[in-house]
């Protein structure tokens, strides 16, 4: 009996550590993250003090994270009520963008690759979008064609907003941050 006792107890420990260890991983890691409104970031993650999750995250993908000296990625998976961006809404990006060389906006699945959306056009630069009279950002997000500056959406289902902001101070204090110094996000009807 006490070898089938031993087996379980073994066989129970690497289940139990093969299984915390993907959920350790398989996701960006809770460690690091920095949340501004409805943006997260991983002001470390590009740099050479980054944490051994954050490490065996982007060793499992392809996804490369801007260098310390580079910018900052900010992504949004809620809007600014925290409910989840769903592609049968509609939202508003709009509001200031902090200090930068240069940005880009776009949407992404929830791993993070890019849809194949109308137009080919997954996202927005700054040289690329029309501003208000006052400077400020206003992008409508939705699946169907919007006037003014519109970022289409996947027909339904989950999806991802990727803020790029490039060479840009805020890299080193993204803890720092307060909400309105980055653009919001709306949910104007579904």
């Amino acid at each position: 009996m006490r070898a089938l006792d031993l087996a379980y107890v073994i066989a129970l420990g690497a289940g139990l550590g093969l299984g915390s260890a993907h959920f350790a991983v398989a996701g960006r890691p809770l460690l690091g993250m920095v949340r501004i409104g409805p943006w997260d970031a991983w002001p470390r993650g590009g740099g050479r003090d980054v944490d051994p999750y954050m490490r065996a995250y982007l060793a499992r993908g392809v996804h490369l994270p801007l260098g310390a000296g580079e910018g900052l990625e900010l992504i949004a998976s809620r809007d600014d009520r925290g409910q989840a961006l769903d592609g049968r809404c509609r939202y508003r990006v709009s509001g200031a963008t902090p200090t930068t060389r240069g940005w880009s906006l776009s949407v992404s699945d929830m791993d993070g690759r890019p849809f194949r959306l109308p137009l080919d056009r997954g996202g927005f630069t700054d040289a690329e979008v029309v501003r208000e009279e006052n400077g400020a950002l206003r992008i409508t997000a939705a699946a169907e064609p919007q006037t003014g500056n519109w970022l289409p959406l996947p027909g339904s289902g989950r999806f991802q907003l990727r803020l790029r902001l490039y060479d840009t101070p805020i890299s080193s204090q993204a803890g720092e941050l307060r909400p309105d110094v980055l653009p919001g996000i709306v949910r104007l009807g579904c």
